[in-house]
């Protein structure tokens, strides 16, 4: 595994900060993900860590050594510890074979049939090392690029948007890959815009808008906790409910119009918002013995079936909410669209944004 951290790291294209004094460490051995709109930086951060590119300012740390303070043979050294998979796959004429030796003999290594089988096997291609390249599939040619890579044995990986257009099938061939790179103690930084696949794999989450470090922390704390409106609203957190915080009879309230939420904050007055998980709420058809302070009733607006729950909308006094319930209690409940329910959870269930 390879330690890597950034220290004010900036890269500039014309007059522009496309990366604005970038301070961060990713976790050795783990899956980090970078996440950001279009155009925060992430695939230049990526060209920066694989020495592709050199920064404007800053410094990258390998091991704790210092990228500027490496000679020639030490960076070419270091460059044979990273692989990088691209969002376009690269792949050279000729077949599944060829793409995959062409780097170890480059690098004067013996690469073994064994070897070849289990890179293939691993994503998804066993059997297809006589196929021409080019004419493998969009998945398929991604799955290669991986191959190409994981055939170097390389220490850190960087995948950019490795799974971005592809068909189910190689999507969760390219992610249990990953997940077992990790496992095997690899360090990968994987730059993504699927929500899904980060809270899957993810054990280190990264924010970027706009070249600036927003947030970053585990998984749970940047996905479930975050600390703006942009992580909220990009990581498609389900409960967003904006309003004006307000004391009253010793308690902060969100005054949202007809419906005031409980919360807890040092904050009590001021534009804010709330964010609220939807398996913090719980569903019922009456009131239940709880110490949660907030209590609404609704009305369900629709049902959908996500396979091991079910995932339900309830308007409350023109507040959507978003829950989730098992598919039994669903059942039990007679929980469809016009059914009236109750939502019940915690002040300190609420995490608490500032706006406006």
């Amino acid at each position: 595994m390879m330690d890597i951290c950034a220290e004010k790291l900036k890269q500039v294209a014309g007059d522009r900060a496309i990366l604005d004094e970038i301070s961060l460490e990713f976790a050795a051995g783990a899956v980090n993900v970078i996440l950001g709109p279009n155009g925060a930086g992430k695939s230049t951060l990526l060209r920066l860590l694989c020495l592709l590119d050199r920064p404007a300012q800053g410094e990258i740390f390998y091991d704790g050594l210092a990228l500027r303070a490496m000679r020639r043979g030490e960076r070419t050294a270091l460059r044979r510890r990273i692989g990088f998979v691209f969002q376009a796959p690269l792949l050279l004429a000729g077949s599944v074979e060829d793409n995959l030796l062409y780097g170890p003999r480059l690098r004067g290594m013996d690469v073994s049939g064994l070897a070849i089988r289990n890179v293939l096997q691993t994503t998804g291609l066993e059997g297809r090392e006589a196929q021409e390249a080019r004419q493998l599939s969009g998945g398929e040619k991604q799955r290669l690029q991986l191959a190409r890579v994981m055939l170097l044995d390389p220490e850190l990986y960087l995948l950019d948007e490795p799974t971005a257009n592809l068909d189910p099938l190689s999507v969760k061939n390219i992610e249990i890959a990953i997940t077992r790179l990790a496992h095997s103690g690899k360090t990968v930084i994987l730059a993504t815009h699927n929500l899904i696949q980060a809270r899957l794999l993810a054990g280190r989450v990264i924010f970027l808008k706009a070249g600036k470090l927003v947030q970053a922390g585990s998984a749970s704390d940047v996905l479930s906790c975050p600390l703006s409106l942009d992580i909220a609203e990009f990581s498609a957190a389900e409960n967003i409910v904006a309003g004006t915080l307000v004391r009253r009879n010793g308690r902060t309230m969100l005054d949202c119009g007809k419906l005031a939420i409980e919360v807890v904050s040092e904050q009590e007055q001021g534009a804010a918002a709330a964010v609220i998980r939807p398996e913090d709420i719980l569903v019922s058809q009456g009131p239940v013995s709880s110490s949660a302070r907030n209590s609404f009733p609704g009305s369900i607006m629709a049902a959908v079936d996500l396979g091991l729950v079910v995932s339900l909308r309830v308007d409350c006094d023109g507040v959507m909410f978003t829950v989730f319930v098992t598919r039994h209690s669903c059942e039990q409940m007679g929980l469809r669209p016009g059914a009236e329910v109750l939502l019940t959870f915690k002040a300190t269930s609420v995490h608490l944004l500032a706006s406006g």
